[in-house]
């Protein structure tokens, strides 16, 4: 026991420490620094979570939106480039899904980094790749040397969306963080539509590699801006105990012992496998069965590809409002199957696709913001949220890689869009079971089951 006069002695002494040294004093005790670091994370997040810093959710947000223009830059330029490098329509699909190699393959892992690094700087190297990638791909000599740039690119994004959500989370009260992952969700739509409208006004004066310029440009301004902007406006980052460790193992196999995230994953890659290949190839379809002009096009596919946007602030709203995440998805799902199937099938008048695909596409929008809202409730600890984020973009990233490339497969097998019709109904239908499945899971969690 420490005696009476000993603790009157130090009363003001002790007051006037800071927390950490308040602390340090019982850092030989077994377990003391985890409960120091998880005291003073508490502490530092109620002091700076009072409320959300929106700064820090834009900036994230704008940064996905750069990935999002690297990916929509593609398709109304694909035929050009297409017509540059003579490429068939397998390789061009390639050109579109490849971005997401990296991504599908190491997402976990650039989310492991992001613990180490922190996702700050996770985030500023993403946006930097990405731009120098896009840079180095505008003076592409050939389709190979254009396909390994657009691989670089995807490093870009795998850091990017890994990162983002850890700081989304972060800078977010807890009553609003629903709202702002749901605001991240449209990331992708927003970035790929603004892409889709200036591409076909850009591209005569400054052909397909200028677009390419654009794109590094702006992954290099918004890198400057993030830098700026989160120096100013911080953060609570995670503190990490053991500072010689540089993966966490231990966090990855608790991560991918998680059922639920893997769910998560896999709805959002039955998702991407057919969101993508209906977005990367419209302007192709349109052109193709109802003979539209190019620009035309990819006007009306930018149109599409943007009302996912009002899909995912739809999700985002719901999401805010109490909706529960598999309702969500099982309804995206249902949306997807119906209207995925109507677009292609031909019984359809050509004047009914277009809304089809406004449907299709809005209505399949509210998925994103349930899968990156059940990665940042599932993750196993709060530090785990990027390597979480990880997880559900390397779903994303796998969908997306292979989305194109299998659209152009079966069609091509098949002989015409028409006959593939039925494909359509295929993900919706796995995507269905796997929203039961995760409203099985809630259920245990929310009454307090295994």
């Amino acid at each position: 026991m420490i005696p009476a006069y000993a603790l009157r002695g130090n009363r003001v002494r002790m007051n006037q420490d800071s927390e950490p040294s308040r602390l340090a004093t019982h850092a030989s005790v077994p377990g003391a620094s985890e409960m120091i670091a998880d005291s003073v994370l508490t502490r530092r997040r109620a002091q700076a979570c009072t409320r959300t810093r929106w700064t820090i959710v834009t900036l994230a947000v704008v940064a996905g939106i750069a990935v999002g223009f690297a990916v929509g830059k593609v398709p109304p330029a694909m035929a050009i480039i297409s017509a540059d490098f003579g490429l068939g329509k397998v390789t061009a699909g390639w050109l579109a899904s490849i971005f997401f190699a990296f991504g599908a393959g190491f997402g976990v892992l650039t989310g492991m980094a992001g613990g180490r690094i922190g996702a700050r700087n996770l985030l500023l190297t993403g946006l930097l790749i990405l731009g120098l990638a896009s840079l180095v791909g505008a003076g592409a000599v050939g389709g190979g040397m254009l396909l390994a740039m657009r691989v670089v690119e995807g490093f870009g994004f795998a850091a990017i969306v890994s990162a983002a959500p850890k700081l989304i989370f972060d800078a977010a009260t807890p009553k609003d963080r629903d709202l702002a992952l749901g605001i991240w969700s449209t990331y992708m739509p927003a970035g790929m539509a603004i892409a889709m409208v200036v591409t076909p006004f850009l591209i005569e004066p400054l052909g397909w590699r200028g677009i390419w310029l654009v794109s590094a440009g702006s992954g290099v301004v918004i890198a400057i801006l993030a830098f700026v902007g989160t120096m100013r406006s911080r953060w609570p980052e995670q503190p990490r105990t053991d500072t010689n460790v540089v993966f966490d193992w231990g966090g990855a196999r608790a991560t991918l012992a998680c059922g639920a995230l893997w769910l998560y994953s896999g709805a959002f890659i039955l998702f991407t496998v057919q969101w993508f290949a209906i977005a990367a190839w419209l302007p192709t379809f349109l052109t193709e069965t109802q003979g539209h002009m190019a620009t035309a096009a990819a006007l009306f596919s930018a149109l599409v590809v943007a009302t996912n946007v009002a899909g995912n602030l739809i999700g985002a709203w719901l999401l805010y409002r109490g909706a529960p995440r598999w309702l969500l998805l099982a309804g995206a799902n249902l949306i997807m199957g119906v209207t995925g199937a109507l677009i292609l099938a031909g019984f359809i008048p050509d004047a009914a696709k277009i809304p089809l695909a406004i449907i299709f596409s809005t209505g399949s929008g509210v998925l994103p913001a349930a899968a990156f809202s059940g990665a940042a409730v599932h993750a196993p600890k709060p530090n785990l949220i990027a390597m979480a984020s990880g997880l559900i973009a390397q779903g994303a990233a796998i969908g997306m890689l292979l989305g194109p490339p299998l659209m152009a497969v079966v069609v091509g097998g098949l002989g015409s869009w028409e006959d593939a019709w039925w494909c359509m109904l295929v993900c919706p239908v796995a995507g269905l079971a796997i929203a039961f499945g995760i409203l099985t899971i809630e259920r245990r969690r929310d009454t307090g089951g295994a």
